[in-house]
């Protein structure tokens, strides 16, 4: 009972916050769901054929044969009475002529010795639209561009039907319209503008456009109208948009804007394409254009009208076209209705409460199988609904939807049911790290602590000069509360990349990383998290430094090697830790940033496994106390300390001097950077070479050999 109630209110939260992110649904989520279902698209699969449409196609090869585009207009003139005399039902150019002809003879009389008239090609063209069932087109712009004429509507009227709100449709405040001899000789035209998303994608097309207080139709919505002989066209809608565009036996449903949602047939070339090269030289068939609807367009790459749409992302603009018309003469429309929003909502509630209280009473080791049943249950409905209904329904958050509920309901079960489970973590928890813990508990077996051998990236960090610390803070109470200030964030942080804790010693934190499970880029994950420590200590020291009058410096050394690693320690009471000459070379590395001023030093064999770019130069090639074998160390640079390029291009320069022997050289430079740039490396190194210097009989070499820890 408890549980079912906890379920109750968690479905009910969880619709309430889903609703909430519904209704502020930032643009990137609407491209998610937009994504989703382009996807299902490629899932349906192209639709079967149909023989109406036809697209003219001034190709590569129509180009190749005929010359650039544009053409001359006695050219395109030709084509137009070729498809006429072919019979075509309806022509529809999706092409604007906005200028003369300027390739016209009749351009150059002004400049020829002649009486005759020449040619002029644009009356040429002219005279064809006149003679053929051609529909012109035109392009509606969203920036004003100085143009007073508008296009001709013949004996046609688009009106609002009644409740429709004054906002609408798309109101473009520029337009692009042919050649005016052009436009007055066209039967009709439309806009042919194609609005694609944000993401460049085209998934519904304007039907119809508001320019200058009057309605347009776009160029395939006015070659169905002609082709279906009505002279009214009805835009249907309330106050919250428009609902669907009317005329004579069509109802054409449409988004709130005006939009057609395309309900795209398949990939590039879906329609059947005729070289606009074989139309003007007769080489097609009749039957392929007569009494059909002819679009002519290009998919020449060269003159830019490639469009993206789910099923293909170079399809010919006049494609669209051609879906658009398809879609309408068959009616197999993909409608959003404008009360979408209470219907998506719903969905919503739904899944939750339905699934939520469904798995209650479903055993755990069921869910998973019943969890993909209904997914696909629910995919099943979503392309039913979207193919066959042909509703387009928001994907996205339905699918978010049930998976937040699935994950809420094993949630759920989990917490509740695993009590005992918690008792036993925290008895485990007194004993070992939480690492080891977790791992311990989901690998029961008593062999998994055994010590062995591991390569392992070793972390320590020690604060600077503690003793003066605590002198000021005095109290120890304090001097532990300030302790815990500081270590808590360190903790999560190292914890955050995967680390594992070993021990504190005094104000000293050790930790490792590869131990006891396997971790991906460790010597990468160690590192990042020292960086980020030291970054921290900023917003670590506003807290201590108000309250203690201190300010904390830590020194970190980091080194990678193979140790012992497993439970250890004695009968009753031990631990999972890490053992070895590689543990105390990472505490000496430590040790030795307070000698040369650095914030982190690693080892050569950390540097070699580093995978991401940091900023890190060669310090020194040290001996340290208790090992016998020099070990060459790096600072790695972090972004709380300035070393600009001409530094380090010093630095380098007079390193490499003092480990090719050239002394007196790296001296100079040495001193150099400690004039211009003091620091205790530098200082460290002008006194070294100043010993080999004045020394002379003293054998060089570039290692330094540490006789204290």
């Amino acid at each position: 009972m408890k549980k079912l109630y906890i379920k109750i209110v968690t479905a009910f939260l969880l619709s309430l916050t889903l609703s909430w992110a519904y209704l502020v649904m930032p643009q990137a989520f609407f491209s998610l769901d937009k994504r989703l279902r382009d996807f299902m698209f490629v899932l349906r699969g192209e639709l079967p054929k149909n023989n109406s449409v036809v697209i003219i196609d001034i190709d590569e090869k129509s180009l190749k044969k005929y010359g650039q585009w544009p053409w001359h207009r006695d050219l395109f003139a030709e084509l137009l009475n070729r498809l006429s005399e072919g019979g075509a039902g309806i022509i529809g150019l999706d092409i604007v002529f906005a200028e003369e002809d300027s390739s016209s003879p009749h351009q150059f009389e002004k400049y020829l010795d002649s009486t005759k008239n020449l040619p002029n090609f644009d009356e040429i063209l002219a005279r064809s639209l006149t003679q053929t069932p051609t529909i012109g087109g035109y392009i509606l712009t969203f920036e004003p561009n100085g143009e007073d004429r508008t296009p001709m509507i013949p004996a046609v009227f688009l009106q609002k039907g009644m409740g429709l709100g004054e906002t609408s449709l798309l109101k473009p405040t520029g337009i692009v319209l042919n050649l005016e001899l052009l436009q007055d000789s066209f039967y009709s035209s439309g806009f042919f503008n194609n609005t694609p998303d944000e993401g460049g994608m085209i998934r519904s097309v304007p039907l119809v456009m508001e320019y200058d207080g009057v309605i347009y139709s776009s160029l395939a919505l006015e070659m169905i109208r002609i082709y279906s002989q009505q002279n009214k066209v009805t835009i249907i809608g309330d106050d919250i948009g428009v609902s669907s565009v009317e005329f004579g036996k069509f109802k054409i449903p449409t988004d709130k804007y005006g939009r057609l949602v395309v309900n795209f047939r398949g990939a590039g070339k879906y329609f059947q394409h005729i070289s606009a090269s074989d139309i003007l030289s007769g080489d097609y068939n009749r039957s392929d254009i007569e009494a059909k609807f002819v679009l002519v367009g290009t998919s020449a790459v060269g003159l830019f009208d490639l469009r993206s749409i789910p099923f293909d992302n170079t399809i010919a603009g006049v494609e669209v076209h051609a879906n658009v018309i398809d879609n309408i003469l068959q009616g197999d429309f993909l409608s959003q209705p404008s009360e979408i929003v209470i219907y998506d909502l719903l969905v919503i509630w739904t899944i939750i409460f339905l699934f939520l209280l469904l798995f209650s009473f479903i055993g755990s080791w069921l869910i998973v199988p019943f969890a993909v049943v209904i997914l696909y249950g629910l995919y099943t409905l979503s392309f039913y609904m979207l193919f066959t209904q042909g509703i387009v329904f928001n994907l996205l958050f339905p699918f978010v939807a049930y998976v937040l509920t699935l994950i809420s309901s094993v949630g759920i079960d989990y917490f509740i049911e695993s009590g005992q489970r918690k008792k036993i973590n925290t008895m485990l928890g007194k004993k070992v790290s939480p690492a080891v813990r977790d791992y311990l508990l989901e690998h029961s077996d008593e062999h998994l602590a055994k010590p062995k051998e591991k390569m392992v990236t070793i972390f320590f960090s020690d604060i600077r000069s503690f003793t003066t610390i605590s002198e000021v803070i005095g109290s120890p109470v304090r001097l532990i509360a300030m302790l815990n200030t500081y270590m808590t964030p360190m903790v999560e942080n190292i914890v955050k990349y995967h680390g594992t804790i070993d021990k504190f010693i005094g104000d000293a934190i050790m930790a490792y990383w590869n131990a006891p499970i396997d971790i991906e880029n460790h010597a990468d994950k160690a590192l990042q998290s020292a960086i980020e420590q030291i970054e921290m200590l900023k917003s670590v020291n506003a807290q201590i430094t108000p309250e203690y009058n201190v300010t904390i410096d830590i020194g970190i050394g980091i080194h990678t090697g193979v140790v012992t690693a497993g439970d250890m320690g004695a009968e009753g009471r031990s631990d999972y830790t890490i053992i070895g000459d590689n543990v105390n070379l990472a505490s000496r590395l430590e040790g030795l940033t307070k000698q040369y001023g650095a914030q982190i030093l690693i080892s050569k064999i950390t540097y070699s496994l580093l995978q991401e770019s940091y900023k890190i130069r060669p310090i020194d090639l040290v001996e340290v106390k208790g090992k016998s074998e020099a070990v060459e160390i790096f600072e790695v640079i972090c972004s709380n300390k300035t070393i600009l390029d001409e530094e380090m291009q010093m630095y380098e320069k007079a390193t490499k001097y003092f480990r090719d022997s050239d002394v007196k050289d790296a001296y100079k430079l040495y001193l150099m950077l400690e004039e211009k740039y003091p620091s205790k490396l530098y200082a460290l190194y002008v006194q070294r070479c100043e010993h080999f210097i004045n020394n002379p009989e003293v054998e060089f070499t570039q290692i330094l050999k540490m006789t204290t820890k």
